[in-house]
């Protein structure tokens, strides 16, 4: 079966892009060598609140504008920050909105934290928000959309800070060429933590706005995509630049560019624009029983991706040996308690706890076991679910009421099903082939005496060898994918059966 690549559109990109840009909210500390809070107090210019802009350009093309406010108060300080973008995918325009503020002590230890993300088409509109609050040693997270809301405790083994102020604290003591930060980071788009490092090189001139400023450039890496952003002594970022053609300018105030609304009308396409060529073929590969593929120009190297080697997959030598499942697909292995407990749990975008999904489970697997009810589920997502490129955080309660989505709407709802079922399950992130590309895709495996590869995205049970899973966990794991696109790696196939 050939597939548009639309299908494949998903918030992979979206977490990527806001969190290298700046417009996320974060748990994060800074230290050099050991742990230590920072006095933000220094850094920020009382009584200063002054609105501040910067342009978001997509490969030359301005595409929206973030905008941000930091307002000292008597014992600490506000910032906040907001996001307008509009992004084409597939010849369609997507809107997409990010909104954040926070409020910490003048050490910079975080009081608390609200973020939402919304985005739009013409028939969907998808919200998120996620409020964070320090209650003595723990932060309470409450993670809610229209249609569901989940409340998490998680417990603070370490003295909070932003990355949302992380340049004002830094800029706070001094840039010094040479110097190097290390920085753990909580998003709560994704409620995981990760690990940058941030090296600052050396001062240059930066223009904006006609004019001419002193800036340090600074390098920070990120689950393994590196940035560059020049940013003045006082830790205002004047310029901004991604991997992945994004890049951030501060605009002047009062400048028609700060005037504008976001998105220009020919906008380089996102999705088209990530494409992996597959070389050596443009067939159908739902046919497919086995492939042989060789890996080209991964930026870090193939090796780094630690999914690629187990199951129906085989990896050697920057080349990686794909075997679909054959019938009658039960295995004999067995999970250990904790894989189990994993590929069997709940959270706050896999919600197999919840009644709705709960009921869904039971009514389409009614009378079945094992491998007919999780291919029941698997035809079941695949026929109920619109297939549309969609900017959203994939939650699964949201996903069933709203019907509409891409792979990562498809994935979320399948493991939560499944799960609700009974049937340990968990996400596999990496490329999948159509049209002559391969593209990033996520979908799920399903655990029946071994992992099988499910994709509810296109139909498939078991799915087609063009599946190359270089991953497994939640959408987390989309940051290192990502590092691969429109970079110049590209697939040659070696050998098909």
């Amino acid at each position: 079966m050939s597939i548009r690549p639309g299908r494949f559109v998903s918030i992979a990109i979206v977490v990527v892009w806001a969190v290298l840009l700046g417009v996320h909210i974060s748990r994060s500390y800074a230290r050099r060598g050991a742990t230590e809070l920072i006095d933000f107090s220094a850094s920020v210019s009382a009584p200063d609140a002054e609105l501040t802009q910067r342009g978001v350009f997509y490969r030359g093309a301005r595409i929206g504008f973030i905008r941000e406010r930091v307002t000292p108060l008597e014992d600490g300080y506000r910032v906040e920050q907001t996001g307008d973008l509009t992004l084409t995918v597939l010849g369609r325009e997507r809107r997409m909105r990010i909104e954040g503020s926070t409020e910490t002590g003048t050490n910079g230890e975080l009081r608390g934290f609200s973020f939402r993300l919304s985005t739009s088409s013409q028939k969907s509109l998808f919200e998120t928000t996620v409020l964070g609050t320090v209650e003595g040693d723990a932060l309470v997270l409450n993670i809610s959309s229209p249609r569901s809301e989940r409340t998490e405790c998680r417990p603070l083994d370490n003295p909070i800070v932003l990355p949302l102020n992380l340049y004002y604290s830094l800029a706070a003591h001094g840039w010094t060429t040479g110097e190097s930060y290390r920085v753990r980071l909580f998003d709560p788009m994704t409620l995981t933590e990760g690990e940058a490092i941030i090296d600052v090189k050396e001062l240059e001139i930066v223009r904006w706005g006609g004019r001419e400023e002193e800036a340090y450039r600074l390098q920070t890496t990120f689950a393994g995509l590196t940035t560059t952003a020049w940013v003045n002594e006082s830790g205002e970022v004047l310029r901004e630049e991604t991997p992945l053609g994004w890049t951030l300018r501060k605009e002047a105030p009062g400048s028609s560019l700060q005037a504008q609304s976001a998105g220009a009308p020919h906008a380089p396409d996102v999705m088209l624009q990530s494409a992996i060529p597959a070389i050596a073929f443009a067939g159908d590969a739902s046919k497919l029983s086995s492939a042989k593929l060789k890996l080209v120009n991964f930026p870090d190297g193939p090796d780094s991706f630690v999914g690629l080697d187990g199951g129906r997959q085989r990896f050697t030598d920057g080349v990686v040996e794909i075997t679909v499942e054959a019938a009658p697909y039960r295995g004999k292995g067995r999970l250990s308690v904790l894989e189990r407990s994993e590929a069997l749990a709940a959270n706050a975008f896999i919600q197999s706890d919840d009644d709705r999904i709960i009921a869904r489970a039971e009514k389409v697997t009614d009378g079945l076991n094992g491998v007919d009810k999780a291919k029941a589920l698997s035809d079941w997502v695949y026929v109920s679910l619109t297939k549309s490129p969609t900017l959203s955080l994939p939650s699964a309660t949201e996903v069933l009421e709203q019907r509409v989505g891409d792979c990562n709407e498809h994935t979320v709802l399948y493991t939560a099903l499944a799960r609700a079922a009974g049937l340990p399950t968990r996400i596999s992130t990496g490329l999948a082939y159509t049209g002559g590309q391969f593209y990033y895709h996520a979908w799920p495996e399903v655990w029946l005496g071994r992992w099988v590869t499910v994709d509810p995205t296109l139909g498939q049970f078991p799915a087609d060898p063009f599946h190359i899973r270089l991953l497994t966990g939640g959408i987390e794991t989309q940051y290192e994918v990502l590092s691969l696109l429109g970079r110049g790696a590209t697939i040659e196939v070696m050998e098909i059966r």
